[in-house]
């Protein structure tokens, strides 16, 4: 098995997000202990880049995005985006979460609207026509006036998506954003999303416990290892687009990786339970 992990982007590749020395502690009130989340994290997503995020459970890669976010300050290092230092959260980076996090009162229109409201953006016609555009790019034209309790989760989880897209982020954060679909839903959601992105050139940092979507989604895929979190490898997926499930399984480069993804994980999760017991 040779998959060496590949540690750099293209050097004609335009940097948008550095992540540099980037070391987050949290401090338990309960015990006064210190807990260390992340220690020393580099990497660099560069524009257009879609890049995927592996690990076991609690290796800190949701505090990462947290921090590129702005929601999560860093005890150490810091993160830039087009070269200035992240402080807090900017219209210029959307999240999209796995719980939807819709308002169940409000319509599938006014839950997208609601990206813009928060922006106090939400003025006028030329503004209404913005939401309708990013619920047709979404695929749910029609459904405008439907509320999240009557929209299967697939169709919940476009509303989110739609509501980060209207602001017109130029990056995109995702965590575990097909977790909570069921599988068919999901590799249809995947299609779409990969056809969607690669349309309107967004920048993609996407966290998923799917190593399979994490090749098929990724231009790279950063793999975190745990206690504390840190970057284990990244390797290039070098795999032609558009992708599927069923078409990569005879592509001997998405065997190879994900071959080698299980195995690192593998170890990784083992030594995770150990460090628990």
């Amino acid at each position: 098995m040779n998959a060496a992990p590949v540690q750099a982007a293209p050097a004609a590749a335009t940097p948008l997000i550095e992540v540099k020395g980037l070391t987050v502690r949290y401090n338990i009130a309960r015990t006064g202990e210190t807990l260390t989340a992340v220690e020393d994290v580099n990497l660099t997503i560069n524009q257009g880049e879609f890049v995927t995020v592996l690990g076991p459970s609690g290796c800190g890669k949701t505090t990462v995005m947290n921090v590129i976010a702005g929601l999560v300050k860093a005890t150490e290092g810091e993160v830039l985006v087009d070269g200035q230092r992240v402080t807090g959260p900017s219209p210029d980076r959307a999240v999209v979460f796995q719980d939807y996090a819709l308002l169940p009162w409000r319509t599938v229109f006014d839950n997208v609207r609601f990206g813009l409201e928060m922006q106090s953006k939400f003025r006028g016609v030329e503004t209404k026509q913005k939401v309708q555009d990013a619920i047709e790019l979404v695929g749910l034209k029609g459904f405008e006036r439907s509320y999240p309790r009557e929209l299967s989760g697939g169709m919940q989880q476009r509303v989110g998506l739609a509501r980060a897209l209207v602001a017109e982020p130029r990056i995109l954060l995702m965590d575990e954003p097909l977790g909570a679909v069921d599988a068919l839903t999901r590799e249809v959601m995947r299609a779409e999303l990969e056809k969607l992105i690669a349309g309107t050139g967004k920048t993609v940092v996407f966290i998923t416990h799917s190593i399979e979507e994490a090749i098929l989604l990724g231009d790279r895929v950063v793999v975190f290892k745990s206690h504390p979190g840190s970057i284990l490898e990244i390797h290039e997926t070098q795999m032609a687009r558009p992708r599927s499930e069923r078409g990569a399984q005879s592509d001997p480069r998405y065997l190879e990786l994900r071959d080698h993804l299980w195995s690192a994980l593998e170890h990784e999760a083992t030594d995770a339970v150990r460090a628990r017991v």
